[in-house]
């Protein structure tokens, strides 16, 4: 899942090759549509603001009419997919052509984080997610265990992205 490091100082930054973003979009009157997509990939509910559910696939709430649905494998997120297509009040949006996504662990993993956002942007517990502002770049970060967490950029903003990780890394001591 993951590759090509990145240096960070004493953080461990990889690249992951291969992450699905699946953008579950609808209206309010379409709130069933949005729970059948979810069943169909084996998530019972929808999330709760800042709540990430599931395990490959990953449901996360991004706003009142949107969730976002993260994957490892293309298959993972085909039924929910699917499951929005006959719909006219929803629908499903792949995004993973314009993420870029990066894997963060390390016990100082906090440190380096504190260090780009603001504080009360961090997602502090596993299950959680949170959107930030990195250096004027939105980011989505999803907490997956206390030192490890994914980071989502938009594509075109990598490189700015990496050279602000790899500037802030050098500084954390080891």
């Amino acid at each position: 899942m993951a590759a090509t490091d990145i240096n960070a100082g004493p953080v461990s930054v990889r690249k992951m090759e291969i992450l699905v973003m699946i953008a579950l979009r609808h209206l309010p009157e379409a709130d069933a549509a949005l729970v059948t997509a979810l069943r169909a990939v084996g998530i019972s509910a929808a999330p709760d603001p800042g709540q990430v559910l599931g395990h490959n696939p990953w449901a996360l709430w991004r706003s009142p009419s949107e969730v976002i649905l993260l994957a490892t494998h293309r298959e993972h997120a085909d039924a929910a997919v699917a499951a929005m297509v006959d719909t006219s009040l929803a629908c499903a949006v792949d995004q993973s052509d314009g993420v870029f996504a990066l894997e963060l662990q390390g016990p100082q993993l906090d440190d380096l984080l504190l260090r780009l956002v603001d504080s009360s942007s961090l997602p502090r517990s596993p299950g959680t997610a949170s959107r930030a502002r990195l250096a004027d770049i939105t980011i989505t970060l999803v907490r997956h265990e206390s030192d490890r967490l994914w980071m989502l950029a938009e594509r075109p903003q990598a490189h700015y992205l990496m050279n602000w990780l790899n500037h802030v890394g050098a500084t954390l001591e080891t």
